[in-house]
């Protein structure tokens, strides 16, 4: 395809040449060029209509066209409400060093970043939608703010782990390859390999949520999880509960330790000690749940009471207790952490709310502040807590 012009970043039409003989090949041949040197980069939106129009002197039905025909060669790709953007699946095979490595666009390094795709890589539970109201959050402010990023969402959820930490691995690889301009990011990898890809990355903008790696400085949108635990605990100990078991998710995660150490908090605040026989922490095994519950009622004093670091545990643990003739609350209360109940008719839990859209929104605006002020902002890091509000429900009871 013959190439029209060679000064990338402004390519006019010669001026002998007319609109009535420029055709919309020659506007796509242009176009594809910019795409190949750099100059429309990975994510970003091509100009307007009207504006390359103007600038190669051609009718906005050429540009129309070329861009229709570039859509369908994969290089750009369709958006409903705005103009076109650069495809990455198209774009990246182009942009490749002379050893064939995929190059992330470069930024300047005070200004803002060159692409305007921000990605999510959150999991989305099929019967939670925590997830998917985080993506809303980050939607809403996109749009309130009429801001000129666009979001591509990755979505890591399995019901495998192994499969979980492929999906996230190559998830990664193909946001920063791709030269998003930054990552909001709810992780399932260990906390070594988090703080490595972080490391290996210091021009990827990161925006942790739900949880955090701990032995680095970051962004991080979610609650305090220590506090809230802390307040879920004490609940039941004024319910009159001494024996009080706590069951963690597997993993060594902010949330998880977060939680357990609200955990003990409580009982240190109301001078009660803690049983370590009543901490279980759970690993990957697919009988997890039951070796928890036979851990708990193989002692001589079992608990009459249950905190869990997620709803979800909570509930696995409540259909094993019953399935052993366990009732809850009558002889077990239970007390979950994600409020995973404002998504189902039932709401019998008592929980502590995770407010998701809220940390959707507050991630989104902290991302969105960073590129924007990279220069101003950096070695700065902020975290921003979110009310998280005890939820009363039906799973509790006061012994007597």
């Amino acid at each position: 395809m013959a190439r029209v012009g060679s000064n990338t970043s402004s390519i006019p039409a010669p001026p002998e040449t007319t609109a009535s003989s420029f055709s919309d090949s020659a506007v796509s041949a242009i176009v594809e060029e910019r795409i190949e040197r750099g100059v429309y980069a990975l994510g970003s939106r091509v100009p307007a209509e009207r504006i390359l129009a103007e600038e190669l002197g051609v009718s906005r039905r050429f540009v129309r066209l070329a861009y229709s025909r570039l859509i369908e060669r994969g290089l750009l790709e369709k958006s409903h409400y705005r103009r076109p953007f650069v495809a990455f699946s198209g774009g990246a095979a182009r942009q490749l060093t002379q050893t064939g490595a995929p190059t992330r666009p470069t930024d300047s390094e005070n200004g803002p970043p060159t692409s305007q795709t921000i990605a999510a890589i959150i999991p989305s539970h099929p019967k939670f939608a925590g997830g998917l109201s985080i993506i809303a959050g980050i939607h809403k402010v996109l749009a309130d703010m009429e801001s000129p990023y666009r979001l591509t969402f990755l979505d890591t959820f399995h019901q495998d782990r192994a499969e979980v930490l492929r999906r996230e691995a190559r998830a990664i690889e193909s946001a920063v390859e791709a030269g998003v301009a930054g990552l909001i990011w709810w992780y399932y990898s260990d906390e070594e390999a988090v703080e490595k890809i972080v490391r290996q990355h210091p021009d990827t903008t990161f925006v942790f949520v739900d949880r955090y790696p701990r032995n680095i400085h970051c962004d991080f949108t979610g609650i305090d999880d220590e506090e809230s635990s802390r307040t879920a605990v004490e609940y039941l100990i004024d319910l009159n509960h001494s024996r009080i078991a706590h069951l963690m998710d597997p993993g060594n995660y902010s949330t998880i330790l977060e939680r357990a150490q609200g955990y003990r908090t409580a009982h240190a605040t109301r001078g009660m000690p803690v049983s370590d026989d009543l901490i279980w922490h759970l690993d990957w095994d697919t009988r997890r749940m039951e070796k928890a519950f036979e851990h708990f009622y193989s002692l001589p004093d079992p608990p009459t009471a249950l905190f869990t670091s997620n709803d979800f545990i909570a509930y696995e643990f409540i259909e094993v207790a019953e399935a052993h003739g366990i009732k809850v609350p009558d002889q077990l209360s239970v007390l979950g952490h994600g409020n995973i109940d404002r998504y189902t008719p039932r709401e019998f839990l008592t929980t502590v709310d995770q407010p998701f859209e809220m940390i959707g929104r507050s991630a989104a605006k902290l991302l969105l502040k960073r590129l924007e002020n990279r220069s101003k902002l950096s070695g700065t890091y902020q975290q921003v807590i979110l009310p998280a509000p005890l939820i009363l429900r039906d799973s509790c009871r006061e012994l007597v």
